[in-house]
Order: C-alpha cells, then sequence, then structure tokens
C-alpha cells in the first residue's frame, strides 16, 4: 500500500474538507499571516509551531490510512484545529509544486 506525502493529504481542498469552515478560515488567517514555522519538513512527517497568540506545537503524518495530526491546544482534535489547519497550508505552501494529473 502506498502512502501519500503529508503535502498530497493537505492540499487546500483536501483541508478544507476535513476541518470546519470556522477553523479553516482562522487557520489560512494564521497562515497568511506568517506566524506558522516549520521545523521539520520530511515528506512523511512534518512538525510546526504557531508564533503568534499562544504558541502551539502541531505534528503532521501521513498514514496509510491517512492524514494524522495533533495540536497542543485545547481543541476537540477530531477534525483539524484552525492550527492545523495554518500548518497544512504552511506545509502546502513550501512543498514543490506537482504537474496536474
Amino acid at each position: 500500500m502506498s502512502v501519500n506525502s503529508v503535502a498530497d493529504l493537505v492540499e487546500p481542498v483536501r483541508l478544507s474538507q476535513l476541518a470546519t469552515p470556522a477553523n479553516y478560515r482562522m487557520g489560512q488567517g494564521i497562515a497568511a499571516s506568517g506566524a506558522v514555522e516549520l521545523d521539520e519538513f520530511g515528506p512523511l512527517k512534518v512538525t510546526a509551531r504557531t508564533t503568534s497568540g499562544t504558541p502551539r506545537r502541531i505534528e503532521l503524518t501521513s498514514t496509510p490510512e491517512g492524514l494524522e495530526f495533533r495540536c497542543t491546544c485545547s481543541a476537540h482534535i477530531a477534525r483539524p484545529c484552525k492550527h492545523v489547519v495554518a500548518a497544512g497550508l504552511a506545509t502546502w505552501e513550501k512543498a514543490p509544486k506537482r504537474r496536474q494529473r
């Protein structure tokens, strides 16, 4: 079974379908403000932190089942919180662009 890269799993349309509309919108704002720092940037694992407001640590991992994510915020993490969205969007922006299939 092949595993997609984290960048493939956080493509903006896919990410917007995982998160609530409010979390996606707030995550876009965090990412657009430049308040995400990517600490580890690998094909199967990305760790990041937000630098605005209360700092948060985020981990994005690609698994055979899809995207797994963790955040140090207190939000219910069954769906991506705004910090996960922001880290995902920053990951997507940094990833090499792929040709359309």
